[in-house]
């Protein structure tokens, strides 16, 4: 084996020392270059220059794995897709609610309320959180006097927002025509404290309390619906009534004179203005009225009772007999009192003092304490000859009936027929 030596081929060590060039590392990647080298040619980055470059970064890669593994998507999808799939939900469910109520308020507009309710009744089912759905709903109800329904879907408007005003105005006037006056008062009272000028909300008011029998507070609640609407029949209608109640006659009757020229009821009007007039002492007149008012109301007895009493004021007591044979014994309760009053003066007056003691009898059967039945059969047995029994039933008048006996227009007695007469009465 042979050796060779450095100098075996014409070179020396020093020589062969500078021939070589040396490495250099780098200080980015840390692998060898030529030490001339500007550029790495492993990681291409200047060698003269340090520049920090995270070439392995960790926790990056990291977390994107882990919000890559297969379950963390199926969370993140669930959850994405279940906000999306709430948040259509409701806007198609009010999109679907608000077409509705629009296809509603054109068939309303058209005078198809029928076909209104059932485009509403769809609204509700898609929108059963909306008030203004059942509110539209009760509304066209109304218009068909489905009155019930109607009061039903306003209350469930209130019951999702209690100011809902028109709801408060509907159910106001639902539950007045279902008769049921104190709901109707709940509510109307309620709606004026949003609307305190709307003359329509006093005039129904009003209505319910003089149904109710509330007559005072009726004439302050009709009177303030005047006042915001003074043209209105209805409000001086009944302004009327309460006004011939109170014993004004005269300005019951321009009310009632007002209401009919407006176009209230005319069989009404003649009825409530021929009692009126009666109450003034005008009886032809008010006979005239109360002609008409049976013309128009045949079958009322109220008005049959009001016509004979008008007939017998005008001492025409053929033509009272003849309106009360009408009756034909049929008299139903609440007139039962009044039939037998005049029936038994009537024919006290044709001499039939018989047949008004019977009547009158019945009317006191009817109520034992009542003083005018009891002066009435007063003077029925002293017509008869029994002077002193009827000073009995004087005098029992007298301590039955406290105050003074008062005659007026109406009154079936005379002025010489009072109780207070019959007591000076001397017996023979």
């Amino acid at each position: 084996m042979v050796n060779f030596q450095p100098d075996d081929f014409g070179e020396n060590s020093a020589e062969k020392s500078s021939a070589v060039t040396p490495a250099e590392q780098c200080p980015h990647c840390g692998k060898a270059i030529e030490a001339h080298s500007a550029i790495c040619p492993h990681c291409n980055l200047p060698v003269d220059e340090l520049i920090q470059v995270d070439l392995h970064p960790e926790f990056p890669r990291q977390r994107l794995r882990r919000l890559l593994q297969p379950r963390n998507i199926i969370v993140a999808v669930a959850t994405v897709a279940l906000a999306l799939g709430l948040y259509g939900f409701f806007v198609i469910q009010r999109f679907s609610s608000d077409y509705y109520i629009t296809a509603g308020d054109r068939s309303t507009a058209e005078g198809n309320h029928a076909a209104a309710v059932e485009y509403y009744q769809q609204a509700v089912r898609f929108g059963p959180q909306n008030p203004e759905a059942y509110e539209k709903l009760g509304w066209a109800e109304y218009q068909l006097t489905r009155d019930a329904d109607a009061l039903k879907h306003f209350e469930n408007a209130l019951s999702l927002n209690p100011d809902q005003t028109l709801s408060l105005y509907g159910a106001g006037l639902s539950a007045y025509r279902l008769r049921d006056y104190e709901n109707a008062i709940s509510h109307l009272s309620r709606f004026i404290g949003f609307a305190p000028r709307y003359a329509g909300a006093y005039e129904y008011l009003g209505l319910a309390e003089y149904r109710l029998g509330n007559y005072e507070l009726a004439y302050e609640y009709l009177n303030e619906a005047w006042v915001y609407n003074p043209q209105n029949a209805t409000t001086l209608y009944y302004l009327g009534r309460i006004l011939a109640q109170r014993g004004d006659a005269s300005l019951a009757i321009e009310n009632f004179n007002q209401a009919g020229e407006l176009g209230f009821d005319p069989g009404s009007v003649a009825y409530a203005r021929g009692l009126a007039k009666m109450q003034a002492g005008s009886y032809e007149f008010a006979r005239d009225d109360l002609q008409k008012a049976l013309i128009a109301f045949p079958t009322r007895r109220d008005v049959t009772l009001a016509l004979a009493k008008t007939f017998y004021l005008l001492e025409d007591y053929s033509a009272a007999r003849d309106q009360l044979t009408t009756f034909q014994s049929n008299v139903p309760l609440p007139f039962q009192p009044d039939y037998l009053a005049l029936s038994g003066w009537v024919s006290l007056r044709q001499g039939n003092a018989a047949a008004a003691l019977d009547a009158f009898n019945q009317w006191l059967n009817l109520n034992p304490n009542n003083g005018q039945a009891l002066n009435a059969l007063g003077w029925a047995i002293y017509y008869s000859g029994d002077c002193q029994t009827a000073n009995y039933y004087f005098q029992n008048v007298s301590q039955t009936a406290k105050d003074e006996w008062i005659h007026t227009y109406e009154s079936l007695p005379t002025t010489d027929e009072t109780p207070q007469a019959g007591l000076e009465l001397q017996c023979h």
